[in-house]
């Protein structure tokens, strides 16, 4: 390694204890007072390189690290299972007799993230992140961490704000993410990833690569595979100006929080948020919007409010058009002209629906009652057994590992004995099945097959009839 080399490694060292600085966090500090340091590590370059560094800086200024890293169980078991357990040999190789790195794994069982997309109604990337700090939280409290090192970097920070930019984002998502939000650091949000790899590659520590990263599925792949490569050609200095521009959002955005605490805040009621019409409807509209929002987050709104709905509201006034009542899924809004009201507007199926990935025997807890899957020594599914409820039990087999037990879904069909297909709500509409229970009647589906049918409705679990699709392997009939 030549002196260039090691100079940075240096500076990229010395970049980190700044980052850390910028957030508040004092190495130094934390030793003499015996505060500990938290890191979330998913295997990647970017937490792998803020861990190496993070054990560097800590090392000497006598600082305990926690790690924490999260097994989402969404990719081939192989994958994911596969970062996890680099992350814990890494945190051993970086463990001394006088310097443990202790390595907390969480692993978030098949199909939760599925089933948290389903219920928040913002897609599986959305739905993993609210797992995964939410495991974060539990982690913290457990450990006693004083923060939580992130491993965002410079750019995430432009993926981010390109991203925003085209969804029409406003306030302080546009600003891009915080260095610092409650418990939560981000030391490397100023470091490119390039540099990010060639201190890792210097230091000879190799890192895990996220294949879905590739996946133009998703939007902040596209940005990052297509988007940002094509304007590095095309618009020189477009970082720089992307970056300026967020700080300047940052400050205005300042600004308008501070108008917005300045104004008589929301009373809370045991259904939702209120707050006078006058207040709310006297403010400039760019005002009106973030009390709005700041209403959502008080009575933990769960799903994404279409920005014209948001838009619809603050353009309201009750003055002049008197009372009104409008609504979008899991919210609604009203006003008696005197006092405007924001509340949940979800139904009781939405908040019991659910979503299991069966791949093994086994017991499971379900809203309604127990599922017992069977399978021969050969781990082979022999059955699946229901019971509990209101229902005396339904035990079918022919289903082959994995298969999908769920709620309901809007546009799920089921095959009659006739071959032809049938809608499932209408299935629910000739039982009279009330509101209560659309949502915790079980539904199996295959996942093996191209289809994908739906294979059994286990209605008698909450006292109405079966819906059998497949018994045996062979043949197919409805009980009513």
């Amino acid at each position: 390694m030549d002196t260039s080399d090691i100079q940075f490694i240096t500076a990229f060292e010395s970049r980190f204890i700044r980052g850390l600085s910028e957030c508040g966090v004092s190495l130094p500090l934390f030793a003499e007072r015996g505060m500990s340091v938290g890191a979330a590590v998913s295997g990647g370059a970017d937490s792998v390189a803020m861990l190496t560094a993070l054990v560097s800086t800590a090392v000497k200024a006598g600082v305990t690290i926690n790690v924490v890293t999260i097994n989402h169980n969404m990719r081939p078991e192989e994958e994911t299972a596969g970062d996890a357990d680099f992350v814990e040999r890494l945190c051993s190789y970086f463990s001394t007799d006088n310097f443990p790195v202790s390595c907390t794994r969480i692993d978030i069982p098949a199909g939760k993230v599925h089933a948290a997309a389903e219920y928040r109604g913002r897609g599986e990337e959305e739905a993993a992140r609210f797992l995964r700090y939410e495991a974060f939280s539990r982690f913290a409290a457990d450990t006693d961490v004083s923060c939580i090192c992130l491993a965002h970097n410079r750019n995430d920070q432009l993926e981010t704000l390109l991203m925003r930019f085209l969804q029409g984002s406003t306030g302080s998502a546009a600003a891009g993410i915080s260095r610092r939000r409650d418990l939560f650091v981000r030391p490397l949000i100023a470091v490119s990833r390039e540099d990010i790899e060639r201190y890792l590659t210097l230091r000879c520590i190799s890192w895990r690569t996220d294949a879905t990263n590739y996946d133009t599925r998703y939007l902040r792949n596209r940005i990052r595979n297509i988007l940002m490569p094509q304007l590095d050609t095309l618009v020189p200095g477009w970082q720089r100006a992307v970056l300026t521009g967020a700080g300047k959002n940052q400050e205005d955005e300042e600004v308008l929080s501070a108008e917005v605490a300045r104004i008589q805040d929301w009373n809370r009621l045991d259904t939702g948020v209120s707050m006078d019409a006058a207040v709310f409807y006297s403010q400039k509209k760019a005002v009106r919007r973030r009390l709005l929002y700041k209403a959502f987050d008080l009575i933990s709104c769960t799903v994404r409010i279409p920005y014209s709905f948001v838009d619809r509201v603050c353009s309201l006034d009750a003055e002049y058009s008197g009372p009104f009542k409008v609504q979008t899924t899991g919210i609604q809004v009203s006003s008696d002209e005197a006092v405007i009201f924001v509340r949940k507007a979800l139904k009781y199926a939405t908040e019991r629906g659910f979503y299991v990935i069966i791949k093994k025997r086994g017991e499971y807890n379900l809203p309604c009652g127990q599922l017992e899957v069977f399978a021969d020594n050969n781990g082979n599914c022999t059955g699946v057994g229901f019971s509990g409820g209101n229902g005396s039990g339904l035990l079918i087999n022919g289903i082959q590992f994995p298969f999908c037990v769920r709620s309901i879904q809007p546009g799920d069909e089921v095959e009659t004995a006739g071959n032809t297909m049938k809608s499932v709500a209408d299935v629910f509409s000739s039982w009279h099945v009330s509101e209560d229970h659309k949502g915790i009647i079980p539904v199996v589906q295959e996942l093996r097959s191209s289809d994908q049918k739906i294979v059994l409705i286990c209605g008698s679990l909450c006292g109405y009839g079966d819906w059998v699709v497949m018994q045996n392997g062979i043949g197919r009939y409805e009980h009513e």
